[in-house]
């Protein structure tokens, strides 16, 4: 993982003709979310480790256990 990479298109959303009609929705809400948990955190920590999705198909976390403090 390189914080200071070059940005890329991905295909989280799709593309062309086949773009999500969802995604500036969900932009929308992962803003509103992130900007109202993210200034009440007081720390994040790993409480166990990541869990892949396996499969030939799409890749990714099927887990990921946190463990938090808010203010």
């Amino acid at each position: 993982f390189d914080i200071g990479r070059t940005p890329n298109k991905h295909l989280a959303f799709g593309f062309g003709v086949h773009y999500c009609l969802g995604a500036m929705l969900a932009r929308m809400e992962l803003k509103a979310l992130f900007g109202a948990l993210l200034p009440r955190l007081k720390s994040v920590e790993l409480a166990g480790n990541p869990e892949l999705i396996r499969s030939t198909f799409v890749s990714g976390l099927k887990r990921l256990p946190i463990r938090y403090q808010l203010d």
